[in-house]
């Protein structure tokens, strides 16, 4: 488990954070992009327009968006960790009563000034209130059957309500998400058992 103690001590300065960032993994990702940027050149016929530039800006923006998001203080995630999920399900239920209806699955939210897809937002918040309840938990508690009730909630109900939409990939990469996170948290195996046996 995470252990946010080492954070309590001072507020980290920027370029504490910047050291830490995990530069590798970006190199990583940005290598891998590239293998699809080269890619989409050659279906243009050698130009970087309109398929590779434009899908070289979208890695760059998502870049950055981790950068800053890695940035900011682990304790403010740790307190919107609920709220976040807790508006990612409203919205989940709104798709159910007032929804937008597409490719024959009701997946939309209309907002006025922009459309929305709940479940997207969900993938994200899932995984930070999954983060949040393991965090409070020792690596023993973790195991304990009635500790399970409550993460196996927080997954089972939107899953629930994706697939009512209804929209099995996205149910299907919820629920992955979810046990990865039970897995990173210290489940102990003859769980995942059960559960594949199942």
């Amino acid at each position: 488990m995470l252990d946010l103690r080492r954070f309590t001590g001072h507020e980290m300065r920027l370029s504490e954070k910047l050291f830490e960032f995990n530069w590798g993994f970006l190199l990583l990702l940005t290598m891998i992009a590239s293998i699809g940027f080269a890619m989409l050149y050659s279906v243009a016929d050698g130009s970087v327009s309109p398929w590779a530039l434009r899908q070289a800006g979208r890695f760059a923006a998502g870049a950055g968006i981790m950068i800053v998001t890695a940035m900011i203080d682990l304790r403010l995630w740790m307190r919107i960790a609920y709220p976040l999920y807790g508006v990612a399900l409203a919205m989940l239920i709104a798709v159910e009563v007032i929804g937008l209806t597409g490719m024959g699955a009701q997946r939309w939210l209309d907002l006025g000034i922009i459309q929305i897809q709940p479940s997207e937002i969900m993938k994200v918040t899932l995984i930070l209130a999954l983060a949040r309840y393991f965090h409070g938990l020792t690596l023993d508690e973790v195991s304990r059957l009635r500790n399970l009730f409550i993460p196996l909630a927080l997954v089972g109900v939107p899953v629930g309500l994706v697939v009512m939409q209804p929209d099995l990939g996205t149910a299907i990469l919820l629920v992955a998400s979810g046990g990865i996170l039970f897995f990173a948290a210290g489940l102990r195996w003859r769980y995942f058992i059960l559960a594949g046996a199942g």
